[in-house]
């Protein structure tokens, strides 16, 4: 017997009136307390009349209390822990005082963590407001090919960024993430949820303590891994009413592993998808945009062949493309064909110098495609892989690559990549060559400068601009900052170097669609360690010049730093558009961190 003892296991000190050392090495406290601190006189504390605490660090208590300054703030009336996991933030304090409400006081707590499972209560308070409440889990096999984790969260409660930000209402959030692995690690299973009630419950709760990151997706993919082929299933889900997107329901592909036609060198590459598709549109703008699906079978094969000789490498590659639509625009099935073909030239040459080494690499890529055997116009277009059109594109460029043998780094130091695109066949550009563009990369240990420029020749103006400086100047003080341009000319594309678009629909009806979206950005990060213990962060987000749209600003500032032993203390202010002119908020958090 030990009296008036305590002992420690990782971050966690563990005392009491009475400990009972017992020959299997576990040990029992009488009127025992838990916490982070090493004095005395502790901050914060879990206490207990009876504690147990196996060899093994798996902790057992009854009636306990969550005491902060001897205060009870927690009752629970039994608590299992294994002290082992328990290493990374159990308690967690947090305020937010959003301008014009109350602040909001939020905790968080594990209430179990045991083998395989552990969960966490989540209590949000904002007085004469609303209030709310989350209950997570984490969920771990033995042989830890299984891991479920799982957030609820229902409140009623006022919301600074909702519409009338003055009234309460309810919001709810049930969000989970499935991950499975078979034994040989060759099948995978990955599976998520996010259910929410509006558009700004992902802000109001994505803090922190809230880290799954599903960014709104429902969605499902399986992959089976062999020697010879790979097989997926993929599905994406709309749960979310003011969401638009383009459902997989699901979609299937099988792709065989490449492999060489006899002794000629030539490669063959197949792939085979099978889906069912489903367009839909949020539901504030459904009766605009109608909804569509339809069944989607398509096949890929492919023939390349690279030479090489003395630095020159030319790959022919020509392939066919067939996917058939079990409904189209034209209200009836729909098949189409498409020839692919591309020519690559390029040449290596390479150089060394004392100081550095120069790789200089002209080149030349052809792509182009058949007419398809169908109008552009009768298939559903549910994504960029959908568009088929003539196309006759050559982009040529030289490509400068630069290495410093006094920092040396995996990437090249400098990169100066200068290229342009050249038209043939279409109607929609009046030159031949309408574009030209630049990427320029300053790349050292502390720094990095990049630049990618597109000019527009045919409208003579700057199609897009991005220009970047990150820079750690030594270990208090680093920054980055990052300019954006685009012009109307610009179109928002998920693959910017894909311009079927761009030879299928004219100029003047881009220009007077959703897709252009010219303007400006200004986005930087900062970060200063202004004491041993103290970190400064501000982030800021600018835009001006969207088309007669007014500008707007966000900023937020964060100041970190520990108190006690294993605190955390963090103030923000955040500045962001809003309703009513509630675009101020304050934040306050405290919470546990690993030593």
């Amino acid at each position: 017997m030990v009296y008036v003892g305590v002992t420690a296991i990782d971050l966690w000190f563990l005392g009491g009136e009475k400990i009972r050392l017992n020959s299997d090495r576990s040990f029992y406290l009488y009127n025992a307390f838990v916490t982070t601190s090493e004095s005395k006189n502790s901050d914060w504390k879990i206490h207990s009349r009876e504690v147990g605490v196996t060899k093994k660090s798996y902790l057992e208590a009854k009636n306990v209390t969550f005491r902060f300054f001897e205060t009870p703030i927690l009752w629970l009336p039994y608590f299992k822990s294994n002290l082992k996991l328990f290493s990374e933030s159990p308690v967690r304090y947090k305020m937010d005082w959003d301008k014009g409400l109350w602040p909001k006081f939020s905790m968080r707590y594990r209430v179990y963590s045991w083998e395989q499972l552990d969960l966490y209560f989540r209590l949000n308070v904002r007085p004469s407001k609303g209030v709310g409440g989350a209950l997570e889990s984490d969920y771990r096999s033995f042989n830890k090919q299984t891991h479920f984790r799982t957030r609820s969260y229902l409140d009623h409660d006022a919301f600074y960024r909702d519409t009338n930000p003055d009234k309460a209402r309810t919001h709810y959030r049930l969000q989970g993430i499935y991950t499975a692995k078979s034994e040989d690690e060759r099948s995978h299973l990955y599976a998520s949820y996010d259910w929410l009630s509006d558009k700004n419950m992902q802000t109001d709760f994505g803090s922190e303590d809230f880290e799954l990151n599903t960014a709104k997706q429902t969605r499902l993919e399986i992959r089976n891994f062999q020697n010879w082929m790979i097989f997926g299933i993929d599905g994406n889900f709309r749960i979310n009413g003011f969401e638009g997107m383009r459902q997989r329901l699901p979609e299937a592909f099988w792709t065989p592993k490449s492999f060489t036609l006899g002794d000629s060198g030539i490669i063959s590459e197949n792939r085979l998808k099978v889906a069912y598709l489903d367009y839909v549109s949020a539901k504030e703008i459904e009766p605009a945009v109608p909804d569509f699906n339809a069944a989607r079978l398509s096949a890929q094969s492919t023939l390349y062949r690279p030479f090489v000789y003395r630095g020159f490498t030319l790959t022919p590659l020509v392939g066919i493309e067939g996917v058939f639509y079990g409904n189209s625009q034209q209200d009836r099935p729909a098949a189409l064909g498409a020839l692919i073909y591309e020519l690559l030239l390029d040449l290596t040459l390479k150089r060394n110098y004392k100081t550095f080494r120069h790789t200089l690499q002209p080149y030349i890529n052809y792509e182009g495609m058949s007419h398809p055997t169908i109008s552009p116009s009768t298939p559903y277009i549910f994504s960029i892989q959908d568009g088929f059109n003539r196309l006759n594109v050559i982009k040529s460029g030289i490509r400068n690559l630069f290495y410093n043998k006094k920092t040396p780094l995996f990437e090249p130091n400098i990169i100066a990549d200068l290229y342009t695109y050249a038209f043939f066949g279409d109607q929609t550009f009046s030159k031949t060559v309408p574009k030209m563009g630049g990427d320029f990369i300053w790349n050292f240990p502390s720094w990095k400068l990049s630049s990618y420029i597109r000019w527009n020749i045919e409208k003579e103006v700057l199609d897009y601009a991005n220009l970047s400086l990150a820079w750690t100047i030594n270990q208090n003080f680093a920054f980055k900052t990052e300019f954006r341009h685009r012009s109307r000319f610009d179109w928002r594309k998920d693959s910017p170097n894909n311009f079927i678009m761009e030879v299928t629909r004219d100029i003047s009806e881009l220009v007077h669609s959703p897709l252009s979206d010219g303007r400006n950005t200004l986005l930087s990060r900062l970060q200063i360690k202004i004491a041993p213990q103290w970190i400064a962060r501000l982030e800021s987000h600018i835009g001006w010049g969207r088309g007669g749209k007014p500008s707007y600003n966000e900023a937020k500032f964060d100041l970190i730093t520990m108190i006690s032993t294993s605190w955390r203390l963090r103030l923000s202010f955040t500045h962001s558009p809003a309703p009513e002119n509630k675009n101020d908020r304050f934040t306050f958090g405290l919470s546990l961190v690993k030593k």
